[in-house]
């Protein structure tokens, strides 16, 4: 069964995908009818996994992206560009349903991963409005706090924060630095995110003014490391970025930067 991707507030659900669960049966007339039975197979829907179920996948997911070039590839650049900024807290928004979806897997298992890499991470949190009460027992499995209420991504940071932010709506990104859009705060958030530049200059200014104004100036100030290229079926992890806000790019602005935002009001 294909995924098929819906935005939701910004979000990317997907839809449930399946498994093959062998099963057996009793009153069997010959050994030809026992090996039938042996090799029937039956779809089991994700909506009635366990942990038991999701445990396995994880971690098959773990080596596939633990042993793949691309992650070898990954590993060099959240070396240099990642690990130097020495995020404190990881917040997750907008990966998905590990039930449902196997790119939200492939998503969680990263997290993961950049948790064990960062040692300067004291707080791992993860919010999705699509997550499911398995979702929300497995991350809490893992030692991840389950936000309980939609932030729309407008969190405010005082101490480097890692934003892991994959394939979100351009509003959620936008939110992002709306809620930190100051001197002092900004250059506390560290993003990882589709790269800001696939929406500015190649979209209607007007719709980029209206859903997700603090993009725009926000260009100008970012240093942006992309993602290796190939992973699986290079929808999992494509267009993803390092994002930072330096601080000297951030203190060299002028104080009225903060206030000229281009912010379209929507008409009622």
């Amino acid at each position: 069964m294909t995924s098929k991707q819906l935005e939701d507030d910004g979000f990317v659900t997907v839809e449930k995908r399946f498994k093959y669960m062998s099963i057996g049966g009793a009153g069997n007339n010959s050994k030809r009818s026992k090996n039938k039975k042996k090799n029937r197979y039956v779809f089991k829907d994700s909506i009635d996994y366990t942990l038991n179920d999701l445990e396995p996948i994880l971690a098959q997911r773990r080596e596939a992206l633990g042993d793949s070039q691309f992650y070898k590839d990954l590993l060099d650049i959240l070396e240099q560009q990642l690990i130097p900024t020495q995020p404190q807290e990881l917040i997750c928004y907008g990966i998905g349903s590990m039930q449902h979806s196997k790119n939200a897997q492939y998503q969680f298992i990263l997290a993961l991963l950049l948790r064990d890499m960062l040692k300067s991470v004291e707080k791992v949190s993860i919010y999705d409005p699509v997550m499911t009460e398995l979702d929300k027992e497995l991350s809490k499995s893992y030692n991840i706090d389950v936000i309980e209420t939609n932030e729309d991504g407008k969190r405010k940071v005082s101490r480097p924060t890692l934003f892991y932010m994959p394939h979100c709506g351009r509003g959620l990104y936008s939110n992002t630095l709306s809620a930190n859009w100051d001197k002092e705060s900004l250059p506390n958030v560290i993003m990882i995110a589709n790269r800001f530049d696939m929406y500015v200059g190649t979209q209607l200014e007007r719709d980029l003014r209206r859903e997700c104004p603090y993009l725009i100036p926000a260009v100008e100030l970012v240093d942006c490391t992309s993602f290796p290229k190939e992973f699986d079926d290079n929808k999992v992890f494509n267009d993803l970025s390092v994002i930072t806000f330096p601080k000297t790019s951030v203190e060299n602005v002028k104080d009225s930067y903060w206030d000229d935002v281009p912010v379209e009001k929507v008409e009622e």
